[in-house]
Formats: structure tokens, C-alpha cells, sequence
């Protein structure tokens, strides 16, 4: 469990997952000294433009949960948690009401967190 968390704790691990067609790269990240995440930017592009979003750790539970806030509005949450199977991990957002309709007709981030832990699975087992 250990390691699937410590490997989705990395923004920069975040942002590789995402769709290759935002062209997402990861920016300027602020550590606290003894190295925890404390906020990342994110730039991208999203209806042609070039955007950057600053995301801030809110909540970070060692082995748990991780919640990260974007200045842009979603929420992300990505947890982990043990099975029988080895480790459960799990990721989500939420947003404003409007923010959710938008993406649900022109955007379909459900598609890419699908996307993004299938991912992180192969990633995670190809380190093993």
C-alpha cells in the first residue's frame, strides 16, 4: 500500500496521466524542507489557449488520502486503501454545479480518471 501511495503522492505522476491531447506539463512545485508537496502548477492547454493552474494539498494522509485543490476549481481526491487483492486505489472530483455540466458535455473528466488509475496500474506493477 505504501507504494502505491507514495508513487500517486508525486504531482509530477498526477499530471503525466492526463489526457495527452491537453498537452499538461508539470511546472514550478513548492515543498515544504522535509520534501512534503505543498502546491504545484499545472500548465496546459484546453480550447487552444495555454492556461496554468495552481494546485494546492490540502489534506494529505500518509498511506490514506491525498485532496488537492486547483485554482481553476476541481477538487481532487485519490485514496488508497488495502483489499484482499493488495491495495484499493481510488480518485476523484468535484467541482462547482456549473463546472460539473460543463465537463459533462464537453470535457468527460469521469473518461479520464478512468483513464489516468488505469494508468497508475501499470505504472505501479511495472515498478514491482
Amino acid at each position: 500500500m505504501a507504494k502505491v501511495f507514495h508513487y500517486v503522492e508525486d504531482p509530477a505522476h498526477f499530471v503525466g496521466a492526463m489526457p495527452e491531447e491537453d498537452h499538461s506539463t508539470l511546472g514550478a512545485v513548492q515543498r515544504t524542507p522535509e520534501g512534503a508537496v505543498v502546491s504545484y502548477e499545472i500548465k496546459y492547454r484546453e480550447l487552444g489557449m495555454h492556461l496554468t493552474a495552481v494546485v494546492t494539498r490540502e489534506e494529505y494522509v500518509v498511506n490514506e488520502r491525498i485532496v488537492d485543490h486547483s485554482s481553476m476549481g476541481p477538487i481532487f481526491t485519490i485514496s488508497v486503501e488495502a483489499d484482499d487483492s493488495g491495495t484499493s486505489l481510488t480518485a476523484s472530483w468535484d467541482s462547482s454545479t456549473l463546472m460539473k455540466m460543463i465537463d459533462a458535455v464537453f470535457f468527460h473528466g469521469d473518461r479520464d480518471i478512468e483513464r489516468a488509475l488505469a494508468t497508475y496500474k501499470l505504472e505501479i506493477e511495472a515498478l514491482a
